[in-house]
């Protein structure tokens, strides 16, 4: 296969100021506490409920910041067949259609998930069989680009 034959887009990291901030802020709180509550685990066996909760709160929010500053959403589509053991996200002969999904309102559910760091991303690409969302940390203008990009590359028409 050559490097024609495959398109492999690392889209970047989304630096969103809100979740970047509120997970600070919970880490302060919650990394104290926790220190307190593993002190009186062997003494008190209620304190394990509130222990269990702030360990969960805790790896959310260090979820949340992964997702905020290390995560790239990865694309990799291949004209042809793939070699054997080969991770592929889909076959370019397989799309059926790629389009640009509009921006969610700040206020709808969507928006607020973008805003914490944690929506989808908005290329659709539909197969006969499933449909993948990618283009997490893109902007309007290099959204318009990359899906044009795909659909000149899987040979389809866009717009």
């Amino acid at each position: 296969m050559t490097r024609n034959d495959t398109l492999h887009i690392v889209y970047p990291r989304q630096w969103h100021l809100l979740p970047m901030v509120l997970g600070f802020f919970f880490m302060l709180i919650l990394v104290p506490g926790l220190r307190h509550h593993w002190a009186r685990l062997p003494d008190n066996a209620g304190a394990w409920l509130p222990f269990a909760l702030m360990l969960g709160i805790l790896l959310a929010v260090v979820g949340t910041l992964y997702r905020n500053l290390l995560f790239r959403d990865t694309l990799t589509i291949v004209r042809g067949e793939g070699t054997p053991g080969q991770r592929l996200t889909c076959f370019a002969g397989e799309i059926v259609s790629v389009r640009r999904l509009p921006t969610p309102e700040p206020s709808s559910p969507a928006g607020k998930w973008t805003a914490l760091g944690l929506g989808q991303g908005l290329i659709e690409i539909r197969t006969a069989d499933a449909c993948f969302r990618f283009g997490v940390g893109l902007d309007d203008y290099a959204l318009d680009a990359t899906t044009e990009r795909i659909a000149a590359f899987c040979g389809l028409q866009w717009r």
